[in-house]
């Protein structure tokens, strides 16, 4: 089953990671945003590198659905 960003990546993200990030320009909750390849690789590097999100980096299986909803295409 393919995955979403409605559904499995927005989900992902605290409402305190959208908060901080909004402020950089970063909108983690924007779907169309989001779905902007170059856009999506930033913060895919960012949470597979745990610098994101702030306080406690994503266990490897999210890191992991970000990268596969990316490598699926960016669906919304």
């Amino acid at each position: 089953m393919a995955l979403s960003f409605a559904k499995d990546i927005r989900p992902l993200f605290r409402e305190e990671d959208v908060d901080c990030m909004s402020s950089y320009g970063v909108l983690l909750d924007d779907p169309a945003w989001m779905r902007v390849p170059a856009n999506a690789q930033s913060v895919y590097g960012a949470v597979s590198n745990g610098s994101m999100p702030p306080g406690s980096p994503w266990p490897e299986e999210q890191v992991k659905t970000f990268k596969r909803w990316m490598d699926e295409g960016l669906a919304a």
